[in-house]
This record gives structure tokens, sequence and C-alpha cells, in this order.
């Protein structure tokens, strides 16, 4: 009687072990091969196993990308959710904190896994989530719209509360998530090799203190 929660117990971890030993050779060979350029096959090589026990744990390569970026999608719309009630309850006393917590979200996420960042940065481009199938699509777009969905309220309470200037709030918002994620992009581009670019932060410092600058009343 006391075998079978046991046995349940090593079939998860069993399970768990092997997901994510399919997820680490799947980044590696999207790393390498880009994301229309990796196959299954080249996947089932990388993690020492057939293709069709990948298709035990994932129906599809869209599915196993996704469900390798939505943890970071998933994590930024958490983090800016909590900036969000933070506004709503009243704790912040200056315009100049909220957008170096909305900076400090975007840069922790991808300090925390780089290679991760690489791998949403497929998503960066045009068409590719129209590209994927229903499902996959669905997830992105639902944790993707969360993102700028609790990044439009922030600029709104931020304007209400007085710590901005009247602005354009989608814009505003729009203009935030693709300044941070394109000049990680150049800057890691140009460094061209491991590691993060000593010339990000400053970079991004600088885009902070001009969005400072242009938006903060208070």
């Amino acid at each position: 009687m006391h075998r079978k929660p046991v046995i349940e117990k090593r079939i998860k971890r069993e399970k768990e072990r092997r997901t994510d030993e399919i997820i680490q050779a799947a980044r590696k060979v999207i790393l390498k091969k880009n994301f229309a350029g990796a196959t299954m096959d080249d996947i089932a090589a990388e993690a020492g196993i057939t293709k069709p026990t990948i298709y035990q744990y994932f129906s599809t390569k869209d599915e196993l990308f996704v469900s390798m970026v939505e943890p970071l999608i998933e994590s930024l719309a958490v983090k800016l959710e909590l900036i969000r009630t933070n506004l709503e309850s009243k704790n912040y006393t200056s315009g100049k904190d909220i957008v170096s917590d909305v900076f400090n979200v975007y840069y922790g996420t991808f300090e925390q896994d780089p290679d991760l960042f690489r791998l949403f940065n497929i998503f960066l481009q045009v068409g590719i989530v129209q590209k994927l199938n229903k499902d996959a699509a669905r997830t992105i777009k639902k944790w993707g719209g969360k993102c700028f969905t609790e990044g439009n309220s922030i600029v709104n309470f931020a304007i209400t509360q007085g710590f901005f200037r009247e602005a354009e709030i989608h814009h505003t918002t729009d203009f935030v998530w693709g300044s941070f994620w394109g000049i990680v992009q150049v800057e890691q581009n140009k460094w061209g090799r491991e590691g993060i670019s000593s010339f990000l932060k400053p970079v991004l410092q600088y885009t902070e203190n001009l969005l400072i600058t242009a938006l903060v009343i208070k």
C-alpha cells in the first residue's frame, strides 16, 4: 500500500528530469541553428534519445520552444504586476523610482539568463508568433499581453498620481519595451562573445535617464 506514492514520486521525478534534458538540448540546438533551422532530429541527437521519446513529452517543436521562453515572459509579467500593485497601493513617492524599477525588472530578467533572452529574441522577429501553432501562440500572447497590460497600467497610475507628465499610455509602454530589448540586442550583438556586454549597463542607464527627463514630474 505504501509503495504506490513512492513509485509515483519516482515517475514524476524521472519525467521532470527527462523534460529538463530535452529543454536543455533544444536550447543548445536552437541557439546554434535558430528556430527555423533546428529539427526534432537534431534535438533528439543532442539529448541522446530518440525522436519518438521527445514526442512523449512535447507534441510539437512549437510547444517545446514555448516551454523554454514562457518562464521568462511570465516572470516579466509577474514582476511588472508587483510594480503596478505597489502603485495602486500608493507606495511610491518618486516617478524616478518607478522608471528605475521597471528597467531593473527587465535587466534582472535578462541578466539571470542571457541565453534565454537570445531565444526570446526570436519572438521579437516579425511574424514568428503568427507561424506558431494555435496553442503555442495563445500561450505567448497570454503572457506577452499581460506584460503590456501591466505596463500600460503602470504608466496610467504614474500619470494620475502626478509622477509622470501626460503622455500617450500605449506609446509609452511600447517605447520602454522596444528601447530595452532593442538596446540589449544591439549591445550583445556588438559584444559578439559569451557573457554580458560591458557597454550594456551604461547605455541602459543613459536610456533610463532620458526617459526620466522626458516623463517624470516628481
